[in-house]
C-alpha cells in the first residue's frame, strides 16, 4: 500500500516546477482534458474491497494506523482529517511522469482550467469533492458543521466550509446493511441524544429513522443532520471540507480516542450544540431529500440524467450513458469520472476508473462521447458561480475550549 502515496513527498504549497511538469500541463490544456490519477484514502471504517486495491472486505486495514483504505477521492483539493496524517492525503495529483498537484495546476494555470466565468467566483479552486465510499460495515453515526458553524470559528474546524453531502447507489453488491440512517425522531433533544451515545450504539441508533439504499437513487443529506452511512457502494459530492463529529465511540470493533470522536472541541457536549435538531426531526425530511434522477436529453446514441440537481446550489453531478456517438455541451468545466464500459472522449481513451477533468473551452462547447462498449460516466461539476461564497481560513489565533 505504500505505493498509494508516492507523491507524499512534494510541497503541494509551491508554485515552483520542474519544466517537464509545466509542460505537460500545457500539452494535455491544449487537448482540453487532464488526465487524474487515483486517490486513495484512510478511513476508521474497514472498506468492503469494491475499490480494486484488495479482494474482501477489511483487507486494506493498515494495522500501524488502525485505519483501513476505504474512500476514493475524485479531483480533490481537500487534505484528509485522519489521525497520524500523511502529507497530502487526500489531494489529488496529475497523471503526469513529474509530480503536479491538482490545487498546484490550478494556481498556475487556473483561467485557462475553468474558465474566465467560474475561476472570478472560484478562484484558483475547484470547491467541490467527490468519493467512491466503500464500506465493509455501516459508517459510525455522525454529522457535519454547517458553513455558519465554520465561518464563525475556521480555524478550530480547519477548513473553509461545512459539509452538504449527497449520494447516488452504484449497481453492485450491497453488503450486508444496505441502508442509511438518516435525521433523528421527532422530539430528541440534545440530552436525549447525548445519554444514547453513552450507552451504545444501538441505542443511539434507535433514535434514527432509516432510508433504504436503491440503487439508482440518491439522498441529500444537509449539514448539521445525523447520518449513518450504510454498505452500498456510494458515489458521494459534497462540499470541499472534511470536518465531522462522531456519535458513536467505536468503529470496527475499536475504541475511538476523543480526538477522533469529537475533532475540535474538548468536549463531545460542545460539539453537539451544531447539530440541526430543526431539520433533523421534520417529519418529511426522507421524502424530501430523496434524489431520483431527473432526464436531461435521450438519443439513439445516448441518454443523460440529473443524479444530483442543479438546485442543489452547491454541487450538481449527471450520469451519461452512451451507446453510440453522444455530443455534449455543458455550463462550465467538470470532474469525470468513468464507471463502467470503453470509449473516447474527443480522442482520449476511457476506461473504467479513469478519472479526469474537462476543462472550460472543451466543456462549453460540443464535444463527442464515442462509445467501443456501452459506456457510462459521471460528471461532477462544482457551485453555481452566481451564489458560491468564497472563504479563506484565517491565520491560528487562540481558541477557546
Amino acid at each position: 500500500m505504500r505505493t498509494l502515496w508516492s507523491d507524499a513527498h512534494v510541497d503541494v504549497r509551491d508554485n515552483r516546477l520542474p519544466n517537464a511538469a509545466l509542460a505537460s500541463l500545457d500539452r494535455w490544456l491544449d487537448l482540453g482534458i487532464l488526465p487524474l490519477r487515483p486517490t486513495y484514502v484512510r478511513r476508521f471504517y474497514p472498506g468492503g474491497g469494491r475499490l480494486g486495491l484488495a479482494p474482501r472486505l477489511g483487507a486494506t486495514y493498515r494495522a500501524c494506523e488502525r485505519l483501513w483504505i476505504a474512500e476514493r477521492w475524485i479531483a480533490s483539493c481537500v487534505p484528509a482529517t485522519n489521525p497520524s496524517p500523511l502529507p497530502n492525503e487526500g489531494i489529488s495529483f496529475l497523471a503526469f511522469r513529474t509530480p503536479l498537484s491538482w490545487p498546484q495546476a490550478l494556481r498556475l494555470r487556473g483561467e485557462r482550467i475553468l474558465g474566465p466565468r467560474h475561476f472570478a467566483a472560484y478562484g484558483p479552486d475547484f470547491p467541490v469533492l467527490t468519493k467512491l465510499l466503500d464500506p465493509g460495515e455501516p459508517i459510525v453515526f455522525h454529522f457535519h458543521a454547517r458553513d455558519e458553524d465554520v465561518w464563525q470559528d475556521p480555524v478550530r474546524f480547519g477548513h473553509r466550509f461545512g459539509k452538504d453531502e449527497a449520494y447516488y447507489f452504484l449497481d453492485v453488491p450491497k453488503g450486508p446493511v444496505p441502508y442509511t440512517h438518516v435525521g433523528l425522531h421527532s422530539g430528541v433533544t440534545p440530552r436525549t441524544l447525548l445519554r444514547a451515545i453513552a450507552q451504545g450504539r444501538e441505542r443511539v441508533l434507535e433514535l434514527s429513522p432509516v432510508i433504504h439504499q436503491r440503487v439508482g437513487e440518491g439522498f441529500f443529506v444537509p449539514a448539521g443532520v445525523p447520518h449513518r452511512p450504510g454498505t452500498a457502494l456510494t458515489l458521494e459530492i459534497q462540499q470541499p471540507s472534511d470536518v465531522y463529529t462522531l456519535l458513536e465511540t467505536t468503529a470496527g470493533g475499536k475504541p475511538l480516542p476523543p480526538e477522533q470522536i469529537h475533532p475540535g472541541f474538548s468536549r463531545l457536549e460542545q460539539a453537539l450544540k451544531l447539530v440541526d435538531f430543526e431539520t433533523a426531526c421534520a417529519p418529511d425530511l426522507l421524502e424530501r431529500n430523496r434524489l431520483v434522477p431527473q432526464p436531461v436529453t435521450r438519443s439513439r446514441g445516448g441518454e443523460e440524467v440529473w443524479i444530483f440537481p442543479p438546485g442543489l446550489r452547491k454541487f450538481s453531478g449527471k450520469r451519461l450513458v452512451v451507446r453510440k456517438r453522444f455530443e455534449s455541451v455543458e455550463q462550465g468545466p467538470y470532474a469525470l469520472f468513468v464507471w463502467r464500459g470503453r470509449g473516447r472522449l474527443l480522442g482520449h481513451p476511457l476506461r473504467p476508473g479513469t478519472e479526469c477533468f474537462v476543462v472550460a473551452e472543451i466543456a462549453l462547447r460540443p464535444h463527442l462521447f464515442e462509445a467501443e462498449e456501452t459506456l457510462e460516466v459521471f460528471k461532477l461539476f462544482g457551485p453555481d458561480p452566481q451564489t458560491y461564497a468564497r472563504r479563506e481560513v484565517r491565520p491560528p489565533s487562540p481558541i477557546s475550549a
